[in-house]
C-alpha cells in the first residue's frame, strides 16, 4: 500500500472511530435522561407515602358505663318510652337507678307524673347520632305495689322476681318485649304491634287482647278464667282450669290448656284455636 493508500486508511478508521464515540454519547445522554426521570418519580413517590403515612392518628375515646341513683318515689305504675332495658323488683322501698354511657345518661329521664314513674329520652335526643360501644342502657326499679306496667317502642321489661298485687295491667305497643312471673286476682294484657309477652304464675281473672304480629305466651301462668282476642297474624298461649273464651280474626292462632271445660270460641279468617 502507498504513503497516500494508508493515510487514507488511517483518516477513515478515525472518521469510524468519531462517529462510534457520538452514538455513544448519544445513548449515554438518553440513559441518563431516563434514569433523571426515574429518580424524580421516585423521590415523588416517597414525598407522597411519607405525607401519607404522616396523616394525624385518630384518637378512640373509652365510654365509661356510668351509675346513677333517681331519688324517686310515690309510684304505682310504670311507663317506658324508647329502647331501655327495665328491670322491675317488688320491696318494701322505693328506687330507681340508671346505668347507662357516660356520654348519654344525663339524656335519660325518670319521672314520676300522677303516680306514673315515666321513663324515656329528651326530645331532642338522636340516639343514631351517640356511640354506645357495648354498652347498655339499663334501669332497676323497686316498687312497693304496681298497678299497671306499659312499653312503647322497643324496651323491654322484665320482672326480676315477681310481682304480687290485686290488679294489674300490662301494655305493649310497638316491637318491645314484656316477661316475669305475675301473682294477681285480675290481670289484663294488651299487645299491639309485634311485641312478645312471656307470663308465669297465677291470676284468677284473666283477659288477653293482641291486635298484629305480637304473641302472648302464657302456658306457665295459671288461671281460673281467659278470655283471649287475637286480631292479625299473632298467637296466643293460655291455661285456664275453669273457663275459656277465645276469639280469632285473622291468621293468628289460639292455643289453650288446663283442665278448663267451659270453652267458647269463634273464628273470622284462617286461624285456629285449639287444645294443647
Amino acid at each position: 500500500m502507498t504513503k497516500k493508500g494508508r493515510k487514507a486508511s488511517l483518516f477513515k478508521k478515525q472518521c469510524n472511530l468519531s462517529a462510534r464515540v457520538a452514538s455513544y454519547k448519544q445513548i449515554i445522554n438518553v440513559n441518563m435522561k431516563s434514569l433523571t426521570k426515574l429518580l424524580l418519580l421516585a423521590a415523588l413517590a416517597t414525598g407522597t407515602a411519607g405525607y401519607t403515612y404522616a396523616k394525624p392518628v385518630t384518637t378512640v375515646k373509652i365510654i365509661q358505663q356510668s351509675t346513677q341513683d333517681r331519688h324517686l318515689s310515690g309510684f304505682h305504675a310504670i311507663d317506658l318510652a324508647g329502647s331501655f332495658d327495665v328491670y322491675i323488683t317488688q320491696g318494701p322501698t322505693e328506687s330507681v337507678k340508671v346505668e347507662a354511657p357516660s356520654n348519654v345518661i344525663d339524656r335519660i329521664v325518670t319521672e314520676v307524673q300522677d303516680g306514673v314513674l315515666k321513663i324515656h329520652s329528651k326530645k331532642d335526643s338522636n340516639w343514631n347520632n351517640w356511640s354506645f360501644g357495648n354498652k347498655r342502657m339499663v334501669i332497676y326499679v323497686t316498687a312497693k305495689d304496681l298497678n299497671g306496667v306499659s312499653v312503647t317502642g322497643s324496651g323491654d321489661i322484665f320482672f326480676k322476681d315477681g310481682i304480687s298485687t290485686n290488679s294489674l295491667k300490662l301494655s305493649i305497643t310497638g316491637s318491645g318485649d314484656m316477661q316475669g312471673k305475675v301473682n294477681v286476682k285480675k290481670l289484663e294484657s294488651r299487645i299491639s304491634g309485634s311485641g312478645d309477652m312471656s307470663l308465669s304464675g297465677r291470676a284468677d281473672d284473666s283477659s288477653v287482647s293482641v291486635v298484629g304480629s305480637g304473641d302472648f305466651k302464657a302456658r306457665d301462668l295459671v288461671t281460673v278464667s281467659t278470655a283471649v282476642r287475637v286480631a292479625g297474624s299473632g298467637d296466643a298461649v293460655v291455661n285456664a282450669s275453669n273457663k275459656v273464651d277465645a276469639s280469632v280474626s285473622g291468621s293468628g292462632d289460639i292455643h289453650y290448656t288446663g283442665g278448663a271445660k267451659n270453652i267458647s270460641s269463634s273464628k273470622a279468617g284462617s286461624g285456629d284455636i285449639s287444645r294443647l
